[in-house]
Order: structure tokens, then C-alpha cells, then sequence
């Protein structure tokens, strides 16, 4: 009986040893409720190509390089380099461009648009001074069709010109299983109305966009008048 309660004595001690080892090994970050519609594995890269509707032809491509996670009050950040890429390589607004994404406790993610075109907008005028307002686009967790999402806009001021984005009409249409070329994903269908106002950029689209939890979009369709198809984006490596 004394080697029994020996033995059991020494199995809880090492339990509790490999308990806490595991506490200490695990990174300290607050707990977030639901998985965010976004990527949140470092070192991660996510690789998409757009194509006309018309004639299929490459018009460019897209790539998300997942830098790190960090806590940020109750939630995480999620900072990323954002690079659009012409049909032949070569990238476009000069190179990779910094952004983050903000993650609620809730596992809301939520995307600064006036802090993500500033990003791009400083590969075209290098240390100029700018300005932005507006308010993110969330994406929150636990979607489901029929949910309207609020609205997202932003501003921003460089060298005396204003560019401005305006996303409208959100709201989740379906539920569907598509396919890729890196698999088939459960995905959630968010429509959109965008306008974009400025500088040799003033656009009008909607759009749907097919969301993965844990991943984030996997495909985007844009819509031009009369909800003409023009083109598909959809990932091709990750």
C-alpha cells in the first residue's frame, strides 16, 4: 500500500510539473472567443491572383505576409505586409506595405482603412506628411447570413489631395462550400458597396467575398455596373 500511494504521489507531482511547463511554454497572449476572420499564424504567406472575367487574363496579384501577433489591451494585433503585383512580377506602389490588423477579445478583426491606404500611398510619395480619419471595417465573429455589417470609410490628406473610401451595404448573403486551388473551404459570403474618390482613382464596385474563420478571404468577386462581373480573385498558395 505505502509503494501504491508512493507511486501516485509521484505521478501527481509530475503532473503538476508538466502542467506548468505548459503554462510557461504557451505564448502570453489574452484569450480571444471566437476565431477571427483573418490569418493569425507568423511567418504565414497568402498568395492570390485576380483574373478578368472576360478573357481570363492575369491582371495582378496579391500577397499577404503575416508578420507576428501581438497583445494589444484585451485583444491581439495582427501586423502584415500588403504587396499588389503587375501580371509580369514586378510589384506595384513600390513594394510591400505595412499594415495591421486589430483582433477584439471577441475575435471581432477589425482594419483601419485610412492606416491601410496610407501604407500604400507611401510607396508613392515617400516621406510626405499625411493625414487620416475614419472608422475600420469590422468583420465580427459568428457571422451568419442575413447580418448586416456596419459601414466602413476613411480619408486621407497628401500633398493638398484627399483620396477617400466609403464601403457600404455590408452584409452576409450565404453560407457555401466552394473549391480552390489549395482546397475546399466553408465560407461565409459578404457583399459590399465601395466607392473610391481621388486622384487618378474614382471608382465605383461592389463586391463579394468569400471568408474563411481562422484563414480570411479565400476568393473576391468585384462587380461593375449593373452588377457586371469583371473580375475574380482567389488564393493560390498559403
Amino acid at each position: 500500500m505505502e509503494n501504491n500511494s508512493h507511486l501516485c504521489s509521484v505521478k501527481i507531482v509530475r503532473n503538476i510539473r508538466l502542467s506548468i511547463l505548459l503554462l510557461l511554454l504557451l505564448p502570453a497572449f489574452p484569450a480571444v472567443a471566437g476565431e477571427p476572420f483573418f490569418c493569425m499564424q507568423p511567418g504565414r504567406t497568402l498568395y492570390y491572383e485576380r483574373y478578368d472575367a472576360d478573357n481570363g487574363k492575369l491582371r495582378r496579384t496579391t500577397t499577404l505576409h503575416i508578420v507576428s501577433v501581438r497583445p494589444s489591451g484585451n485583444g491581439r494585433e495582427v501586423d502584415y505586409t500588403f504587396q499588389l503585383g503587375r501580371p509580369g512580377g514586378s510589384p506595384m506602389f513600390g513594394g510591400p506595405a505595412p499594415m495591421t490588423v486589430t483582433v477584439d477579445a471577441d475575435g471581432g478583426a477589425r482594419m483601419d482603412l485610412g492606416a491601410s491606404l496610407k501604407a500604400v500611398l507611401a510607396g508613392l510619395f515617400p516621406n510626405a506628411e499625411m493625414r487620416s480619419e475614419g472608422t475600420p471595417a469590422l468583420l465580427p465573429p459568428g457571422m451568419k447570413p442575413g447580418d448586416r455589417l456596419p459601414d466602413a470609410r476613411c480619408t486621407v490628406e497628401v500633398k493638398g489631395a484627399k483620396y477617400r473610401i466609403e464601403v457600404t451595404e455590408r452584409r452576409v448573403l450565404r453560407e457555401e462550400r466552394i473549391s480552390t486551388p489549395v482546397g475546399s473551404f466553408d465560407c461565409l459570403v459578404v457583399r459590399e458597396h465601395k466607392v473610391e474618390r481621388g486622384p487618378g482613382r474614382n471608382r465605383t464596385t461592389d463586391s463579394e467575398s468569400w471568408y474563411v474563420a481562422g484563414l480570411g478571404y479565400v476568393r473576391h468577386d468585384t462587380y461593375g455596373k449593373n452588377l457586371r462581373l469583371e473580375t475574380t480573385e482567389v488564393l493560390k498558395k498559403y
